[in-house]
């Protein structure tokens, strides 16, 4: 026996869907968005979940359409806003949780045999719609005061290594803190030059403070780890040395994680007293 499908509502249901799980996607990673990105990615959401329903796919293929799809919608809300790959697989992960949720409490509404009809012979119901509704969007609100609670510490500690050496430095936790290596899409940790002397090669400690000359180096192992990284800030435009080290630790203790970032040199030890004394500014995302 078939079963009928509403094209309209079917889509109206997996646009909603989609732009809970981008709005809290957004959230969860600090991203700025752009509502008219998320209302195309979610609407291509909708147009692909009718789709696919009509064409049956399935196995492997299914899987890897699945993936693309979501992958290119990720492109849209987030264009221009960090690695497609990370922004792709909170998004999954989101839409996971967000769907797992939505049928706990559908089958506990379900059971508890409420005198509505919760489903009835075409599905869901409207009220039981509006009710998952109201609850998935309550979900993304208090789930994105939890992880704001979680990146309101205002200070922790940064750990470099490279080389077998290590430094630490007191670091401050920035909101304000935005850069990011425009091909990796990795966010940049800014640390003072001078701190790392000593830890650091002093051609690179040099070059950070020589406006970018990258004549001046000559360690081609050095020269594979740095990136140019262009600035905006309140005082004109810029570039600013990143590189990549072997490992960059935040936290200490059981706190403690590693970060995939980039780490830009700079002398910030003049604003060091505005920040609490601290000699590196850390993006609030990467607490989380």
């Amino acid at each position: 026996m078939g079963r009928t499908v509403y094209v309209d509502l079917f889509f109206l249901i997996n646009f909603s869907m989609d732009f809970l799980c981008f709005f809290l996607a957004g959230k969860l990673l600090e991203r700025k968005m752009s509502l008219p990105r998320m209302l195309i990615a979610s609407a291509l959401g909708g147009i692909y979940a009718n789709v696919s329903l009509l064409l049956s796919l399935g196995g492997i293929l299914g899987v890897v359409i699945d993936v693309a799809v979501c992958m290119i919608m990720c492109l849209i809300a987030f264009w221009k806003n960090g690695g497609v790959i990370k922004n792709t697989l909170v998004y999954i992960a989101t839409s996971i949780v967000l769907g797992g949720f939505m049928t706990a409490i559908f089958q506990l509404l379900d059971k508890a045999k409420l005198p509505f009809d919760a489903v009835d012979s075409d599905g869901i119901s409207a009220w039981m719609l509006a009710i998952l509704a109201a609850v998935s969007a309550l979900i993304c609100v208090f789930a994105g005061r939890f992880f704001r609670r979680r990146t309101t510490k205002k200070t922790t500690r940064l750990t470099v290594h490279i080389n077998e050496k290590k430094k630490t430095l007191d670091a401050f936790c920035d909101s304000g803190n935005l850069l990011r290596d425009p091909i990796s899409g990795k966010p940049c940790i800014i640390a003072d030059a001078g701190a790392l002397r000593g830890t650091l090669p002093d051609s690179i400690i040099d070059l950070s403070l020589d406006d970018c000359n990258t004549g001046n180096v000559t360690d081609t192992d050095i020269l594979r780890r740095i990136r140019l990284v262009p600035t905006k800030t309140a005082t004109g435009r810029g570039m600013i040395v990143c590189m990549r080290v072997d490992k960059l630790v935040i936290g200490e203790g059981k706190d403690a994680h590693e970060a995939d970032a980039l780490l830009g040199l700079c002398n910030i030890s003049e604003l060091s007293v505005a920040h609490g004394g601290c000699l590196a500014l850390i993006p609030t995302e990467l607490l989380v």
